[in-house]
């Protein structure tokens, strides 16, 4: 299940503006073509936002599962 780690604030525009949908299709789409590939970790993408730079990183289970927890 994802988890979004946003003031309500920037996840209501995130929201708002139909970019959530969007990027959640997108990592949908990602997870398959990694699975289908057999590429590591491929559950595991993690979305960050810093300004106008967006990066998904794609990391070991421990790690992913440290951040969820937090």
């Amino acid at each position: 299940m994802p988890r979004w780690q946003f003031e309500e604030a920037d996840h209501n525009a995130l929201k708002n503006s139909g970019f959530k949908m969007h990027l959640m299709e997108l990592l949908d789409t990602l997870l398959v073509y990694r699975a289908e590939h057999d590429k590591p970790n491929a559950g595991q993408g993690v979305v960050k936002i810093r300004g106008n730079d967006l990066a998904i990183e794609w990391l070991p289970r421990s790690k992913f599962e440290e951040l969820r927890d937090v």
